[in-house]
């Protein structure tokens, strides 16, 4: 660190900084002393030797003529009347000799020398003597040169044109906290960090200053977009990368389903991170999403995830801290100086900083937005933090055009759509109505919404934060988007997805009786999308199967027998050839539990599906495949088939003995927790049928393997439940009339007007 930039601390941020080091430097503890506005006291020490005063001059554009002239005007009667031991001045202003001097001659004998006085440079030599403080507050780390050069210019270090963005803004409203705290040791013992939380409360934001923290220390950052596979692409071996995935499992409950076998290779990534000095992973997710994640995805519970996240509450926005994010974005806003004076009022910023609704986000949208129109801001953050939907009900509602409304109707829908795709199906929900859908007035609805609705870059579109995509679910659900024409606009398979997965959900009701009452376009719509969907090879890959289960789950939210039909006919013989076997057994039970679908065609189904899993069961036990034998073999008891077949059991037992004797001969290496399931999966299938008698040595070998990966399962889950206590326990209590004090004196920056 070779400099820092101490115009990005605010008045309070420099305070802090200077009660920290004048205390180091003077040898004696500082307070920072609440005062009225003619005391003249920033900091304050007073001991059997006498009152010392630290006073505090923040004004990094002044020049030293004007901090001189304006010391002794405005602070030298101050400091005679409170007759102090000795006066200190702190400044981000440069000073000269010649002007040390003068102030000493003005200021005695309070002042005793020259080296009571503290320009920039000073102050910057005594932190970079003081690394372990600097570290200590962020916002004086992040503000050092080296630092910022690194985060905020390097393209060797950034590979994220939205990171450059973001994180300069970011900067300078980030309030550190004890959720920031507490993701930043995790990542320090883990090298992944999942930072889960509600909407706005600042998960993305602490993301990215962990990313920050990262970058100043050598790491690449990569920020992925679509699917974890993207780590894989950019991974360079013996190179620090830390990898950024924002919002991944999709920012509302409508994009909460991993991609495929996601999950799978998600462990599978954060495993193989875990275990690589150099590499790190930070990813952001509502908490509403990963516990309905979890419920789908069995993998997500694992200790590898579950013990890697970090939850932001509310309670960590503390008075104290509330108090800074509310004064950070004022003081950074582009609010002319009045409004910004009228949050120094007390009766202005208690009940904002006191709402039970205070959401960072809320404040930074309604300062971004309401800045522009001359309206009351305080009045306006009220009544956002009252009803959050406010923040954009009156712009959409009252503000927009019809094509720029139209646009996002069609753009929930997608959730982020190609410019190409986006066009076409607004092109067609307004050509429905009769409406004007050249290309003019879509690039005017674009330009329109463009940086504060949405964002356009490289050629995709998405909404600017949840919150907008939330409102317009809302939108959508009270009735006020065209429906059937929304239908017949259609044009990609996810749209109608989107749709009818924002029906689902508990505050979907209005939405779900509108489709319900347009079945006919909707079953037209569903039966649009294609079939020619590519098979895989993973229970979590898509298939036809999984297909038409969905379009069955579909009818059956419907009541539609026109799709219960469809499916029907699309799963007569031969439908089970070249199909994924667990998705076709998913199906039989679907097709069996639904009310739309006949008995018998839901048995034949399943006598069907039985049949095929038996066939590929048999071949590979002759094969002598232990472990998908053993996964056809769990199937085929799932299809609860009617039928009696030739049983394989001997072959199973010998196929699962020689898996074992395999193990046995293997030289021993580390234990792996990761290797149990399947181990206590063979263990368990040989004991049950009497094979551990007939072969002592082999089991012995391999029962000694086991419990040593036992011990370590446990050891790891004992040391994560330790750190999980510490982190959880914080060290010091909320005094809420000292942090009250505080935040008045801070909010009374603003009405500084100097």
């Amino acid at each position: 660190m070779d400099s820092f930039e101490l115009g990005r601390l605010t008045d309070h941020d420099f305070e802090v900084v200077c009660r920290d080091l004048f205390s180091d430097v003077l040898g004696i503890p500082l307070e920072i002393f609440p005062r009225g506005r003619d005391r003249g006291i920033d900091l304050r020490h007073t001991g059997p030797s006498g009152t010392t005063i630290v006073q505090c001059k923040h004004w990094p554009h002044a020049t030293q003529a004007t901090l001189i002239r304006r010391l002794i005007k405005d602070e030298l009667p101050k400091v005679r009347a409170l007759a102090p031991d000795r006066y200190i001045v702190a400044t981000t202003v440069g000073l000269t000799v010649g002007g040390k001097e003068e102030l000493c001659g003005a200021f005695a004998p309070y002042v005793r020398d020259t080296g009571d006085l503290y320009g920039v440079d000073e102050i910057v030599a005594e932190l970079l003597r003081r690394p372990d403080l600097v570290r200590r507050h962020f916002r004086l780390w992040l503000s050092s040169t080296a630092v910022l050069q690194t985060v905020l210019n390097h393209g060797k270090y950034l590979r994220s044109s939205w990171l450059q963005k973001r994180l300069q803004s970011i900067a300078d409203t980030f309030v550190p906290h004890e959720g920031f705290e507490r993701a930043k040791q995790l990542l320090d013992t883990q090298q992944v960090c999942v930072i889960a939380g509600i909407p706005g409360v600042g998960k993305t934001t602490v993301a990215l200053m962990l990313v920050a923290w990262l970058m100043s220390n050598g790491y690449e950052v990569h920020e992925i977009s679509q699917d974890v596979e993207e780590i894989g692409t950019v991974w360079r071996d013996g190179t620090q990368q830390v990898f950024l995935y924002d919002d991944f499992l999709g920012r509302t409950t409508l994009d909460a389903s991993l991609n495929k076998n996601e999950d799978n290779r998600l462990l599978s990534v954060i495993r193989e991170i875990q275990e690589t000095p150099g590499k790190a992973l930070v990813m952001t997710t509502r908490d509403y999403l990963l516990e309905h994640a979890r419920l789908q995805h069995d993998r997500l519970a694992a200790p590898d995830v579950s013990e890697a996240v970090s939850v932001i509450r509310l309670t960590d926005l503390d008075l104290r801290v509330r108090g800074q994010i509310l004064y950070n974005h004022v003081h950074h806003s582009s609010l002319p100086p009045d409004d910004k004076r009228r949050f120094a009022i007390p009766e202005v910023w208690r009940p904002v900083v006191r709402h039970k609704n205070f959401n960072p986000r809320l404040i930074e949208e309604t300062l971004r937005l309401s800045a522009r129109r001359g309206q009351d801001i305080a009045a306006a953050m009220l009544e956002n933090l009252d009803d959050p939907r406010r923040v954009w009900e009156r712009i959409v509602e009252n503000e927009l055009t019809d094509e720029a409304v139209h646009l996002l109707e069609v753009l929930f829908t997608f959730g982020s759509a190609g410019l190409e795709d986006l066009e076409e199906s607004w092109g067609w929900y307004r050509k429905e109505m009769g409406r004007a859908a050249d290309g003019r007035t879509f690039r005017r609805a674009l330009q329109v919404l463009d940086g504060t609705m949405v964002s356009a870059e490289r050629g995709q579109v998405a909404f600017h934060n949840p919150s907008t995509e939330d409102y317009f679910r809302f939108h959508l659900d009270i009735g006020r988007a065209h429906l059937p024409e929304l239908l017949r606009a259609l044009v990609r398979g996810e749209q109608v997805r989107r749709l009818l997965a924002a029906a689902r959900m508990a505050d979907g009701t209005g939405l779900l009786a509108r489709l319900r009452e347009h079945e006919p376009a909707v079953a037209a719509a569903v039966r649009g999308i294609g079939d020619d969907v590519e098979t895989g090879l993973s229970d979590e890959d898509e298939s036809r199967s999984t297909r038409l289960e969905w379009v069955l789950e579909t009818a059956d939210l419907l009541d539609s027998s026109k799709l219960a039909a469809y499916v029907m006919r699309e799963t007569l013989p031969p439908f089970t050839h070249y199909e994924h076997h667990p998705h076709l057994v998913s199906l039989a039970d679907s097709l069996d539990a639904s009310p739309l679908v006949s008995q018998e065609h839901a048995e034949r189904f399943r006598e069907e599906v039985a049949d095929a899993v038996y066939g590929e069961l048999v071949e590979s036990v002759e094969a002598g495949v232990w472990y998908r034998s053993i996964a056809l073999h769990k199937q085929l008891r799932r299809t609860r088939s009617r039928a009696s077949r030739e049983p394989v059991t001997q072959g199973l037992v010998q196929c699962a003995l020689e898996e074992l004797g395999r193990l046995a001969a293997e030289p021993e290496r580390k234990p792996r927790v990761a290797n149990l399931e399947p181990l206590e999966e063979l263990v368990d299938f040989l004991m049950e049928h009497g094979a551990e008698e007939e072969h002592p040595e082999v089991f012995s070998v391999v029962y000694r393997r086991a419990e040593r990966v036992f011990a370590a399962r446990e050891a790891e889950r004992n040391e994560w439940l330790r750190k999980g206590r510490i982190l959880r326990d914080p060290s010091e209590s909320s005094d809420a009339a000292r942090d009250h004090a505080l935040v008045t004196e801070l909010m009374r920056k603003l009405d500084d007007t100097r």
